[in-house]
């Protein structure tokens, strides 16, 4: 299954990009291995099982390579049947989003 994510830009003087991680229902992310890195407000990850349900967070990261806290956290279910979803948080993330970041949709085929 391929995810496309779309977040608010970070307006930092200093943002060198971003970095999307993925976690499966009930376990942690691993932040030393994200799903895609870039400058672009917008990516799709390729290879999610569709049987899954996943957490995704985007991360802003300087010019020095420094990244923010997580944004708002997204939840797309084992059991989703494609289409597009809005960004708010699933279950637990929060709030506008770490480095300014702030997730608004996630789309799934």
């Amino acid at each position: 299954m391929d995810v496309t994510l779309a977040w608010d830009a970070n307006s930092e003087e200093n943002l060198g990009g971003y970095r999307i991680y993925a976690r499966e229902e009930g376990e942690a992310y691993n932040y030393v291995q994200p799903e895609w890195a870039g400058t672009d407000t917008q990516c799709t990850v390729q290879g999610f099982d569709e049987y899954e349900s996943y957490y995704f967070v985007v991360r802003a990261v300087d010019s020095e390579g420094n990244e923010s806290g997580d944004s708002n956290e997204i939840y797309l279910p084992a059991d989703y049947e494609g289409g597009s979803s809005s960004g708010s948080s699933g279950g637990g993330g929060g709030g506008g989003g770490g480095g300014g970041c702030f997730i608004r949709s996630v789309i799934a085929d």
